[in-house]
Order: C-alpha cells, then sequence, then structure tokens
C-alpha cells in the first residue's frame, strides 16, 4: 500500500497505466502481478476517476474500462439503460476474464448490482458509496430533472458548462484543504464532460435515478463490503447501513467525506481491497 497525497497517487497512477482495450471497450490496465481487480467508474466520469485507488495498490493488477457513452467508448446504439448496462458488463467480463474481485463507485454500483441479478460471477464484491435511494422528487432532484431534460438537445452545450460543473464540484466536495480541492474542481472540469453525445448522458442520467442497490441486494456475493462516506449528499448514510443490515455486508464509514471518497481518500478506500 502507498500512502501518500491523492493527487500524487493519480499521477504515479497515470505513469503506469497502459491501455489494452477490449472488443469496443476502451481499457486501461495498471499493473502486472497480484490480484487482478476490476473498477467500475460513476455517472458522467472515466476510468480517471479511479486511478487514485488503483494507484495505491501497486502489489495489484487493474482493469478499467470507460463506460458507454463516456470517455473514450462509443455510446450504445440503443439506450443508455441500466439494463444495457448490465449486459456490458457481464459480457466485458466474459472477453476480459475472471476476476478476483469488482469496486465499483456510484452509478457503477447499480451497473454492477443490475448485472450480478442478470448472472454476472463475481468473486468479492466492494460498492463505494453505493446508490441506496431512487433520486426522485425534492427540489434539488427536481433542478437535475430539468438541468438534463433542457440539456438533452443536439446542439446545447448546457450539459458541458463548466459554471455548472464548478458549483457541482464545489458542492460535493467536503474537504476543506485548499490544494485537495483545487485537484478535485480540476479533475471534474477535465473529465466531467468526456460523454459522448448529449443523449447518452441525458438516458444515463435515467438510468443512474430509476433505480437503486437495494432492489439488487439479494444478488450480492456474500463477500461484499460497503464504503460510505459520513457526509454523502448523493447515497445518504441510512441508505448504506439499511443495505448492510439487509446483506450482512460490511459497512465501512469514512469520516468527514462525502460522495467523492475516490478523489479525498483514495487510500482508505483501497485498503479495503488490499
Amino acid at each position: 500500500m502507498l500512502k501518500t497525497s491523492p493527487d500524487r497517487l493519480f499521477r504515479l497512477a497515470q505513469l503506469r497505466l497502459e491501455r489494452a482495450d477490449v472488443g469496443n471497450t476502451a481499457t486501461w490496465q495498471l499493473g502486472d502481478g497480484g490480484p487482478r481487480i476490476l473498477l467500475v467508474h460513476g455517472f458522467r466520469g472515466d476510468h480517471h476517476g479511479l486511478l487514485g485507488v488503483a494507484g495505491s495498490i501497486p502489489e495489484a493488477r487493474f482493469v478499467m474500462p470507460d463506460l458507454p457513452g463516456f470517455g473514450k467508448t462509443k455510446p450504445f446504439n440503443r439506450e443508455h439503460s441500466i439494463e444495457n448496462y448490465a449486459h456490458w458488463l457481464i459480457d466485458f467480463v466474459d472477453s476480459a476474464g475472471e476476476f478476483d474481485a469488482i469496486l465499483a463507485h456510484s452509478f457503477g454500483t447499480l451497473v454492477l448490482g443490475k448485472a450480478l441479478s442478470d448472472g454476472l460471477p463475481a468473486r468479492r464484491v466492494l460498492l463505494q458509496n453505493p446508490i441506496t435511494t431512487t433520486q426522485r422528487g425534492g427540489f434539488v432532484n427536481s433542478l437535475a430533472d430539468a438541468y438534463y431534460e433542457l440539456g438533452k438537445r443536439e446542439r446545447s452545450n448546457l450539459l458541458r458548462s463548466q459554471l455548472i460543473v464548478r458549483g457541482m464540484s464545489s458542492a460535493l466536495a467536503t474537504t476543506w484543504r485548499p490544494g485537495l480541492r483545487r485537484f478535485i474542481h480540476k479533475q471534474h472540469s477535465a473529465y466531467f464532460s468526456t460523454y459522448a453525445t448529449n443523449r447518452s448522458v441525458y438516458e444515463g442520467y435515467q438510468a443512474a435515478t430509476s433505480s437503486n442497490v437495494l432492489d439488487y441486494a439479494k444478488h450480492l456475493p456474500s463477500k461484499t463490503l460497503i464504503v460510505a462516506g459520513e457526509r454523502d449528499i448523493v447515497a445518504p448514510l441510512t441508505g448504506q447501513k439499511k443495505l448492510a443490515a439487509i446483506t450482512g455486508a460490511q459497512l465501512k464509514i469514512i469520516s468527514k467525506t462525502g460522495h467523492l471518497t475516490h478523489y479525498e481518500t483514495p487510500g482508505e478506500v483501497a485498503s479495503y481491497l488490499a
């Protein structure tokens, strides 16, 4: 385990990263020995978001795909629904080969949960900030609905607005360390708008808000670990505790952090994989 600042972990991982596509999925690998771990990123991000976790464990082999419609992977030629993302993940694992563990963050936990319910085999699962509430209703969610509804038009630049991206980044970051906040804002500025089309991100938003991991709880393997942020406003702690109670999964709560555990405390998240 490497113990250093989050931004340094990201830089060290970036230096060792190698692209090795799996079928039509843009994929990166890190490491050449030890347990093989698949990382599934969250909504609107790409593989960069989980580099800090991967960079913390040099003795493991990480495989990091960009989800269809995000990063360097082309969008589906069909709807970007949770069902289609789950089918994609099953096909990806079938092509990429067996993994010792799968870590998924945020929206990625929905994709993984649905895939498990559809028969994806998994030895060990780590759910990082899993979505345990259906994001419907309320003032904030209504604003988000309107934002994506208005932004889905083909020539609209609303969804790529750097002003809105910075506002989102500021709302989600819980750290008050100036250097770390700058790093988080820089990451979101660079990678939060690397989606293929307005349609793909709009449909991804619909997928992300239409279900939650509790819907797939009975399909989680016995070796499931939940990592939650104490101050998570996207996936509140009450839902994480409910998921742990239902499944018997071990729950690790990272204090003074929110939904961005992959940026603020990647080393601590990685320690639960080691």
